[in-house]
């Protein structure tokens, strides 16, 4: 049977906390700046808080997975399951972004690895710089999930090496401002990475990125 439910999202609602947050801590705003991004700075204690808060949600979504009814993991694997794991926190990978809304949203097709196609919106895209590269992530809806959540499917320059073949998700809550935190060290694998009862949407060509992103999730 294959299982189509979206993955322990946490990592949403966490990231959406953590974004006021990471947004009061930042050196300057993006109003202040007239591209559509800019790169977080910390001071030690600003370090210190962001890692205390990521190494809780890390542990609080290895507890999810070791124990609870709805981790994608059998029972056997369960069982000798200790944690997931994750490259070491990169704060060169954490940006405020100005979300570059469509003008005539489309709608489209998400291909998922059961066969089936996922209806979305192409809602809008993030523009930012990694190692001077000019990068785009297409932001997208899903359609029939409710809620606002805006769903960033990617594939980089790890994908089959030290991170998951399939690539990797970020999920943001939608807000009025336009302003995101885009914090790679929140990228996660779909549930099919550890499961292949799992449906899962394939992430679409044009949300592939030309550099490592050795931030988030590893591979399984």
């Amino acid at each position: 049977m294959t299982r189509t439910g979206y993955p322990w999202n946490l990592s949403s609602i966490t990231a959406s906390r953590l974004s006021s947050l990471l947004l009061a801590l930042a050196c300057l705003t993006l109003a202040s700046c007239s591209a559509n991004y800019k790169k977080l700075t910390f001071d030690s204690a600003e370090r210190r808080d962001y890692l205390l808060r990521l190494d809780s949600f890390r542990e609080r979504k290895d507890s999810y997975f070791k124990s609870d009814p709805s981790s994608p993991l059998t029972i056997q694997q369960r069982s000798a399951f200790k944690h997931l794991n994750y490259y070491p926190p990169n704060f060169s990978l954490i940006f405020r972004v100005k979300l570059i809304r469509e003008r005539k949203p489309e709608h489209v097709g998400i291909q998922a690895t059961g066969g089936e196609t996922r209806p979305a919106i192409k809602y809008g895209r993030f523009e930012f710089e990694i190692d001077g590269r000019k990068l785009t992530l297409h932001v997208y809806k899903m359609i029939g999930d409710g809620g606002n959540d805006l769903f960033l499917p990617f594939t980089d320059e790890t994908c089959g090496n030290t991170s998951y073949a399939g690539g990797r998700y970020i999920d943001l809550r939608e807000n009025d401002t336009g302003e995101y935190t885009l914090d790679f060290n929140y990228a996660y694998n779909p549930y099919c990475a550890y499961n292949h009862d799992f449906s899962c949407p394939i992430v679409p060509a044009e949300n592939h990125l030309d550099v490592k992103i050795d931030a988030g999730e590893m591979k399984h």
